[in-house]
């Protein structure tokens, strides 16, 4: 399990990644202040949160099992992801990969803002966001002839092994390189850092997600499933003080504001992006029970 804490005004902010028994999770619960709003994501076993009013949310992923050969690895992604990441193996010359160092995250902080400008998923990255990630995170930026074309950042939990995608960008958008070649890019990125992890003795390789809710993530989970793997469900929760509570229902209420795919429902103010409201939903299967 790996954490990260962050402060928004009055706020207390805790991402909890691959939470993976109830030991854990009860520490937490012993510590959820009226102020502080915690994130459990991907665990693989389910908790009880009801009594702290949370939230829950199924979460799908593809993960690739590093123990496994290489060899046997490959030959399991589609034909055309083979084919792409051949592609870019026989233009070495060309292609350098940087990892970590400040010039990288820098770079990756440009082509993620710009990426997020043009598509409109997501927040931007501010630079005091990344540098809080840091700790935790490995940052990977693919160049072609000097120039960054696509980029990951990955969360790392080193004591069970398992390295998960947490951001991705590239420059398939801006229309200057051709988008087949930025996504064959992409791809050979990707397949780098499955070569690089195993070097480093990381069991797991989590692609971080392969919802298919939207056309659009639909769309990413194919990407994704091209590299074979295996497909996974696992829990995502959010739990809240008092305060908390407030804070996501007014954060969440702005989100539907700025966005028409947002809708209210019976689950709670987050039924509209899959989360729900645990109380609610208990409160909801007792009332169908009674006469």
């Amino acid at each position: 399990m790996v954490t990260v804490e962050s402060a928004h005004g009055p706020l207390r902010l805790i991402d909890v990644y691959y939470a993976q028994n109830l030991e854990d999770i009860d520490a937490l619960k012993a510590n959820l202040s009226p102020n502080k709003i915690v994130y459990i994501r991907q665990a693989p076993i389910t908790f009880d949160l009801q009594q702290f009013a949370g939230w829950y949310r199924p979460f799908s992923t593809i993960l690739l099992d590093l123990e496994r050969d290489i060899e046997e690895l490959f030959k399991e992604a589609s034909s055309t992801c083979r084919r792409q990441i051949r592609r870019i193996d026989r233009m070495p010359g060309h292609i350098a990969i940087g990892r970590n160092d400040p010039v990288v995250c820098s770079d990756f902080r440009k082509l993620y803002n710009g990426f997020v400008a043009r598509s409109r998923h997501a927040e931007p990255l501010s630079r005091s966001r990344l540098d809080l990630l840091r700790p935790i995170t490995d940052v990977f930026v693919a160049y072609f002839e000097g120039r960054p074309l696509c980029g990951h950042i990955f969360v790392r939990d080193q004591t069970i092994g398992r390295v998960g995608l947490l951001l991705s960008a590239s420059t398939r958008l801006e229309g200057e390189d051709p988008p087949g070649f930025v996504g064959a890019m992409n791809r050979w990125l990707h397949w780098y850092e499955v070569r690089l992890y195993k070097s480093e003795g990381m069991l797991q390789y989590d692609f971080g997600g392969a919802g298919t809710d939207t056309p659009r993530e639909a769309g990413i989970a194919w990407f994704k499933q091209s590299f074979g793997g295996r497909q996974v469900l696992e829990h995502n929760y959010i739990a809240a003080g008092p305060v908390g509570r407030v804070a996501i229902a007014l954060f969440y209420a702005m989100r539907r504001i700025r966005s028409a795919r947002w809708t209210s429902g019976p689950g709670g103010r987050l039924t509209n992006s899959g989360w729900t409201d645990i109380r609610r939903a208990a409160a909801a299967k007792e009332h169908e029970k009674s006469p």
